[in-house]
């Protein structure tokens, strides 16, 4: 039997959302000039949820969100107790769980905090007035053609999302290539989001390649791919769409805790050496796919981020067939019967 590829990410409709979120976020008061724009609403949602996602209960420097996602105590500063606030843990690369010393040993921490925040890295003051003159100046003209509109509450009142979205997305427009090629920059030099590398080291590798030793370890891991809410199903995908357009992210935070558990199992595995290079490699994407869904999750406080993840989702399909078609073919040359769901 082979290892069949999952059913193809529906990627239009999100990538969509997150160009739209990319745009109207820099408009919203996760930045600065709020008032201006406080009337606009994110698919929907109100200032209060974007409020609810930026709330940092104990002050540690970490959104209760993420705390979430980390397993940590939101309303706890310092969740192990060793005098770091779990903030500083984690943009330090050290476990916000483990008490120090010895808790410097992360193996692909969630890109979240501030040491990954992509956006206020490129925001700079300079693109920012660059943003908000070229929108108000599409305000004005729009204002000087409709004389009827005489203050920012009729504005709000009598002017459709669409239009305002227009005005955005041409906004964004004038900045679009400094600011991707900033944040394309800035994310080379945090290579743990998008570009990821598994070593021989960061894995278990025996040399027992006997045929029931390769059949064991094929066994657990189809076990992983083949779950019900493993990263790369249809289904799971769908977790993103909903929570965006439902403003409801208990969801996707249960899929991302959920998967990043498996990348321990994975991790934790015992892999015949002729087998090790295929199982890094599907580390390596297994672990990106969860720092695309996570950086999705992170778009109202880093849009950019997420934005660069929705080209990361565009490549990352055929990544997945070239390594499931890897697999098969290496099993087949075995013998070895791979389960499928």
């Amino acid at each position: 039997m082979k290892l069949k590829t999952k059913k193809p990410l529906s990627k239009a409709g999100i990538i969509t959302a997150i160009v739209l979120t990319v745009l109207l976020i820099l408009f919203i008061g996760a930045y600065s000039k709020r008032g201006a724009f406080s009337q606009i609403n994110l698919f929907g949602a109100s200032e209060a949820i974007i409020e609810s996602q930026n709330l940092d209960s104990d002050n540690d420097g970490l959104k209760d969100w993420q705390e979430k996602l980390y397993q940590t105590d939101a309303n706890n500063p310092d969740t192990d107790a060793d005098g770091y606030l779990d903030g500083e843990e984690v943009d330090s690369g050290h476990n916000p769980l483990v008490k120090a010393p010895g808790d410097s040993d992360v193996f692909y921490p969630l890109p979240l905090g501030t040491a990954y925040n992509v956006t206020s890295k490129v925001l700079t003051d300079e693109n920012i007035d660059t943003l908000f003159g070229s929108y108000f100046s599409q305000k004005e003209q729009f204002l000087e053609s409709n004389p009827t509109i005489g203050s920012q509450e009729a504005f709000s009142a009598m002017v459709p999302d669409s239009t305002i979205q227009e005005m955005a997305k041409r906004a964004f427009g004038d900045v679009y290539l400094t600011i991707t090629d900033q944040a394309k920059e800035e994310l080379a030099k945090i290579p743990t989001i998008f570009e990821i590398t598994v070593s021989d080291k960061d894995i278990k590798i025996s040399e027992d390649n006997s045929k029931e030793a390769i059949q064991e370890y094929i066994n657990q891991a189809a076990s992983i791919i083949n779950s019900e809410n493993f990263f790369i199903t249809g289904e799971a995908f769908e977790t993103i769409s909903t929570a965006i357009n439902e403003n409801n992210f208990s969801g996707l935070d249960s899929l991302i805790i959920d998967n990043d558990a498996k990348i321990g199992e994975a991790k934790n595995l015992t892999v015949p050496s002729t087998w090790k290079d295929l199982h890094k490699n599907g580390m390596e994407l297994t672990i990106l796919i969860r720092n695309i869904y996570v950086s999705f999750r992170d778009m109202i406080d880093d849009p950019l981020k997420a934005y660069i993840a929705s080209g990361e989702l565009d490549k990352f399909p055929a990544e997945w067939k070239k390594f499931i078609e890897q697999v098969n073919d290496l099993a087949k040359t075995q013998g070895i019967i791979i389960p499928t769901r």
